[in-house]
């Protein structure tokens, strides 16, 4: 088995991320690698928070004490990490599609881990997730791949959210680079020579909630409201800016990687320059199987 356990996917939002991470897990598939993948949206993602409320010990039991006919169900599908209580959300209403949970799951969303109202709040618990996901993965037999969580997600709700100075969220990524460096950790990147051009044709393939979402999210909070950045030039202009800090973050944190020039080749090439990286960093040696 190759040292390596970890194959991070990233890229701003239309880079084709899900496409490139899928090519990922299908090469490993071929060369009889265990792998496993998980990409954005994934409730049962092992490093992320999907769909997930937060509750220190005293929030929790007021939330219990006010919801009291869901007492059991909601205990039932608590997680209690110390003093923090977590309750997914999601998966909650997909277990109980005949129960009237609207108001509740509605509720538990406006507690979820990414609103939570500190950054450094999110920052704690977002470590404990790796840290926790880094002990189970490493007894793990197999190469998980991850998209977005590395780079994007933290990066979205420090910066556009919260508004945190740059050098604060690129402590916190480092932070993470150093929790993952057990299982070796290997990230594909794939840079946008036109962000606009990628949110655009993003755009137009996708629903026009996916649009509106995002002019909400980054005009409408710390780093639009700082920026007077307004529609959807300001969604574009916020992922010109975080593809510059996402760069200077890969080629200062301490793994390896790939950039993919998306512009520079079609994408029968980069996956040719993409197997021939992996074949290296993960010692793919055997021929891939017919099966």
């Amino acid at each position: 088995m190759t040292p390596c356990k970890l194959v991070l996917v990233e890229g701003i939002a239309g880079s084709g991320k899900t496409t490139t991470a899928t090519f990922v897990k299908r090469l490993l598939d071929r060369h009889d690698v265990p792998s496993r993948l998980f990409c954005e949206g994934d409730l049962d993602h092992p490093a992320d928070f999907e769909s997930v409320a937060h509750f220190d010990g005293p929030e929790f039991e007021a939330f219990l004490a006010n919801h009291a006919p869901y007492r059991h169900l909601l205990e039932q599908h608590a997680v209690t990490e110390g003093a923090d209580h977590f309750l997914p959300y999601r998966k909650l209403r997909g277990d109980y599609e005949g129960v009237p949970l609207d108001d509740l799951v509605a509720e538990l969303a406006r507690r979820d881990v990414y609103e939570t109202p500190r950054a450094s709040t999110y920052c704690r618990l977002a470590t404990a997730r790796w840290q926790h996901f880094v002990a189970e993965a490493h007894r793990r037999q197999e190469v998980t791949v991850l998209e977005t969580c590395f780079l994007q997600n933290p990066l979205t709700v420090l910066l556009g959210k919260h508004n945190v100075p740059v050098s604060n969220a690129l402590d916190h990524i480092h932070t993470i680079a150093k929790v993952v460096q057990p299982l070796q950790p290997v990230l594909v990147y794939l840079q946008q020579r036109h962000p606009r051009a990628t949110l655009e044709r993003a755009d137009a393939e996708r629903p026009q909630a996916w649009k509106e979402f995002l002019i909400t999210y980054f005009t409408q909070q710390g780093w639009g409201k700082a920026t007077g950045a307004q529609g959807f030039e300001g969604v574009i202009a916020f992922h010109e800016m975080r593809q510059r800090v996402e760069l200077q973050v890969i080629h200062s944190a301490d793994l390896d990687y790939l950039i993919v020039d998306t512009d520079a080749r079609s994408w029968d090439e980069n996956q040719r320059v993409l197997a021939a990286f992996l074949g290296s960093v993960l010692d793919l040696t055997t021929s891939p199987s017919t099966n």
